[in-house]
């Protein structure tokens, strides 16, 4: 079994690659493929700009998601992972990833009512959503249970 410093370093590598590659998708991947789909179609040119900074924005809650995890990773490596401040910030990152596949979703679908989309891209940012709301239930879920072992820690040290 892993001891707790173990998984906390574990934890925040994770975060630590999750967070460069989500910088790098964001920062270049995503404009240079932009670029080249606009230059590559001219009539897309004016797309370019609004779904740059709809993807953009859509990534913002996912990096304070990380920020979440990081803290959890801290808790974790202290020993203090039934707590309820442990929980109240897995609760935050599932209300984050819920109303972020929201905005995604309601974004993908003005865009597609504005002709500036695809229903194929519309289709594969439902599957992306769905994939966000199970981990957001996840972690609602996480949050719940932490919330109650912090409830029954707190009753049982009052009773010694």
């Amino acid at each position: 079994m892993m001891s707790s410093k173990t998984l906390c370093y574990l934890i925040r590598f994770a975060v630590m690659a999750t967070a460069a590659c989500s910088l790098f998708i964001a920062l270049f991947v995503i404009p240079s493929w932009g670029a080249s789909i606009a230059d590559a179609n001219p009539e897309y040119a004016g797309w370019y700009l609004p779904w740059l900074v709809f993807i953009w924005t859509a990534s913002l809650p996912c990096f304070a998601i990380l920020l979440f995890i990081w803290k959890v990773s801290g808790a974790i490596k202290r020993e203090e992972v039934f707590l309820l401040k442990t929980a109240k910030w897995i609760k935050t990152s599932a209300v984050l990833l819920f109303a972020d596949a929201g905005f995604f979703f309601v974004g993908n679908v003005a865009f597609l009512l504005f002709q500036m989309s695809h229903p194929g891209i519309l289709f594969l940012s439902m599957l992306g959503n769905i994939f966000a709301i199970a981990l957001a239930l996840l972690a609602a879920v996480l949050s719940r249970y932490i919330t109650k072992a912090a409830e029954l820690q707190e009753a049982s040290e009052g009773t010694i």
